[in-house]
């Protein structure tokens, strides 16, 4: 019976593995069995041991899978977080950089209404001179 039930179990394990990775719940056996002898030997502890190996063996290949999507969802996350990091650094160097230019435009305006304020100056000294020359001339 045991060779019939590792054939059952090689089929089973086919299914299981195209089957959605989720464990489905399933009856726990009797611990008693309900056959009578010739029908049926579930109390066999080789079929026991196969059908726990067996679920052993599944559960080890659904951990196995979840860690290697968790692995890959880790680089994944790891790459973005490099991204955003990059962007952030890129973010506050072109801050820096426009907070220079326009402290370097206020002074270059500072420095131009300065020059305008002297050439106006200028301006009205020599209208000044110019009006004193014109009394001087006319006197």
């Amino acid at each position: 019976m045991s060779t019939s039930s590792g054939a059952n179990n090689t089929i089973e394990d086919e299914k299981l593995e195209s089957q959605v990775p989720f464990p489905r719940c399933t009856r726990r056996p009797l611990p008693f069995s309900t056959s009578f002898g010739s029908e049926g030997d579930s109390d066999d502890p080789l079929e026991a041991i196969d059908a726990v190996s067996t679920k052993l063996d599944y559960n080890s290949r659904l951990i196995n899978s979840w860690h290697e999507k968790c692995v890959e969802d880790k680089a994944i996350l790891a790459d973005l977080n490099i991204r955003v990091n990059k962007a952030f650094s890129q973010k506050n160097k072109y801050l820096k950089l426009s907070h220079k230019r326009k402290l370097k435009a206020e002074e270059l305006d500072a420095v131009m209404n300065d020059e305008i304020k002297g050439c106006l100056m200028n301006h009205m000294r020599c209208e000044e001179h110019h009006s004193e020359l014109e009394l001087a001339f006319n006197e």
